[in-house]
């Protein structure tokens, strides 16, 4: 009786194990269904991208909002994106995905209507490629980003995000400039 029991649970337990496995591998078709509708739309060119009118969403009223222009705003663009790159850590974490499409549009925001924008106008003769291609893997990975915390799935979530992590170090090794 005992024995009869024992292999009553273990095919109960498998067939509970398969039935979770097809739902994961349905969740994950979803996502490499929406990736797939991503990647065929085209992204524009990088200094298109960068001159597109970007939302000024995440400046609270009360505060002056600085020139894209002035050193100023790049100093401020980053210092918010420091504090959304925080607030995306977190969200990944906790899988908080609110958190994470919320703060990686933002960064998304930042990072192109200010610093990518402000850097090619003050390039009026053109930008070196290293620029053009880590902007592009920037570009690729917070979109990336934004749709993997839009379906849930912390594994894809989690990838993406240290590409965008990547992407960041990338372009400050080559491009930030020391403080005097």
């Amino acid at each position: 009786m005992k024995r009869l029991l024992s292999i009553g649970l273990v095919l109960l337990l498998i067939s509970v194990s398969s039935l979770t496995c097809k739902k994961k591998e349905e969740e994950k078709v979803a996502l490499k269904e929406e990736e797939k509708e991503f990647f065929k739309e085209e992204l524009p060119a990088l200094d298109e991208w960068a001159k597109k009118k970007w939302a000024e969403k995440e400046w609270p009223k009360e505060e002056e909002i600085v020139e894209l222009e002035t050193p100023k705003g790049l100093q401020e663009a980053m210092a918010s994106t420091s504090l959304n790159m925080r607030r995306l850590s977190r969200g990944v974490e906790k899988k908080d995905w609110e958190a994470v499409v919320e703060s990686a549009t933002k960064i998304e925001d930042l990072i192109a209507g200010r610093c990518v924008n402000l850097y090619y106008k003050e390039h009026p003769e053109g930008v070196p490629t290293d620029f053009v291609l880590i902007g592009d893997k920037f570009r690729i990975s917070i979109r990336s980003l934004v749709l993997a915390g839009k379906a849930r799935n912390i594994s894809s979530v989690q990838s993406e995000f240290d590409k965008v992590q990547q992407t960041c170090k990338d372009c400050h090794n080559i491009y930030k400039k020391e403080k005097l």
